[in-house]
């Protein structure tokens, strides 16, 4: 009995810790729906109001810096902002982290251009999307409506995504 217990408990923090593991939270911000609208402050104090992107297509990316996937993807997804943000593309990436200090850190050693907002209290990661694991990536069609939920790390800058992405761009 001790024995089935002792595996029991390793499986449960194995699914804890799997990095990029993302479960399914039930929130109806799911594919076909409006996204759930948020302001929260970017990593110098500004505010922003995720309705100020509408009429473009939106990828919200949920990461946090003590995040491996989240941070080997970066660059990636920096890559695709700026290769098409020129037609309408807007990355938002929504850190977990309770200071803002590390996350202006990666930004700046990685030279990340995309706005970077801080979600210290997880009220929109957590309370309105319903994020258990990261990273966890939302594309909006330029009404805000969920039209793709991306589990885990990817590889943004491939030319199947970009591809993908640009073909998400040309329906707007």
């Amino acid at each position: 009995m001790q024995r089935l217990i002792l595996y029991l408990s390793l499986f449960v923090l194995i699914l804890i810790a799997w990095p990029g593991q993302a479960y399914p939270s039930g929130a109806d911000h799911e594919i076909g729906k409006l996204a759930p609208l948020f302001e929260l402050p970017d990593i110098n104090g500004k505010n922003v109001l995720l309705s100020g992107f509408r009429g473009n297509i939106v990828l919200i990316n949920f990461w946090a810096t003590w995040c491996g996937p989240c941070r080997a993807e970066m660059p990636s997804l920096n890559n695709l902002y700026n290769a098409l943000k020129d037609k309408g593309l807007v990355v938002i990436a929504i850190s977990s982290d309770t200071s803002e200090k590390p996350v202006r850190s990666f930004v700046s050693d990685k030279k990340i251009s995309f706005p970077v907002l801080m979600d210290k209290e997880k009220s929109v990661s957590f309370d309105l999307y319903g994020i258990v694991g990261i990273p966890i990536t939302f594309v909006l069609d330029m009404n805000g409506i969920v039209v793709e939920k991306i589990i885990g790390e990817r590889e943004w800058d491939a030319p199947k995504m970009k591809d993908k992405i640009t073909r998400i761009l040309e329906r707007r």
